[in-house]
């Protein structure tokens, strides 16, 4: 059952519900956020001072959305998005990504590539897309809250700052999973020093909801191009948190 439902949200997440199709908002319009989405609760002193020495490498580690497997656009989805939001807004400063992860994959088997990847590589910005998984298989909570502890613990240990990402709102998602125990586990760990929820559940429901960018409501004929101006809209987003984060810390 719970293989059939993930096949089910990977559809959903690539093809429009029938009823009710609407066109698209423009790029400009669609990517509109209210402030309170953009300016990050808590500071990012690791990020502020890799901004001030003028280079920054990012690690971006998640499932399908973060690495482009769902909308087959590898090279295309938000973390390289938001590569390119953070070198327009900064351009005097020399930002590295690297993105791990893939598609189904669970925060445990994340917390592997983190073990892996964090010792040498010096990134003072961590970026964890993750819960979506655990919520379609309705994987423990807690031990979602045991393995984003830990990989917090590597990420401060290794001079980083971590933004978590939460799930993408879907009305399918929410109607077949229970989101609301892995909210809470994401806000328990946005509470923890060294760590801020970047909430891009409540921010794609905004555009949804205001009919800006609906991924299952939109046009066929119009699907790509929304779920590139998606990406394209919360790389921006991130990138605006991000550096707000840096901007709370001190020089």
């Amino acid at each position: 059952m719970r293989l059939l439902l993930a096949t089910l949200l990977a559809c959903c997440l690539i093809a429009p519900l029938p009823a009710r199709a609407q066109h698209m908002a423009p790029a400009d319009q669609a990517c509109e956020a209210s402030p309170d989405f953009l300016q990050s609760p808590e500071a990012l002193p690791h990020l502020r001072a890799a901004l001030d020495r003028g280079a920054v490498r990012i690690l971006s580690i998640g499932s399908g959305s973060t690495v482009g497997e769902v909308n087959g656009s590898v090279g295309a989805s938000f973390p390289h998005r938001m590569l390119e939001a953070l070198q327009e807004r900064r351009p005097n400063v020399r930002f590295d990504l690297t993105v791990q992860g893939g598609r189904g994959m669970t925060a445990e088997t994340m917390l592997g590539l983190l073990r892996q990847t964090l010792p040498g590589g010096k990134f003072p910005l961590v970026i964890w897309q993750t819960g979506t998984v655990e919520a379609v298989h309705a994987l423990r909570p807690d031990q979602l809250q045991e393995t984003l502890q830990e990989g917090l613990r590597l990420v401060r240990a290794a001079g980083g700052d971590l933004i978590l990402v939460d799930a993408q709102f879907s009305r399918f998602l929410r109607a077949n999973a229970d989101l609301d125990m892995y909210e809470a586990v994401m806000q328990h760990i946005d509470a923890m020093p060294g760590a801020v929820l970047f909430r891009r559940y409540e921010l794609t429901r905004s555009w949804a909801n205001e009919g800006r960018l609906d991924l299952e409501r939109v046009r066929k004929p119009d699907r790509e191009k929304a779920i590139q101006v998606l990406n394209t809209c919360l790389g921006s987003a991130l990138a605006q948190f991000a550096l707000s984060g840096a901007q709370k810390a001190k020089p």
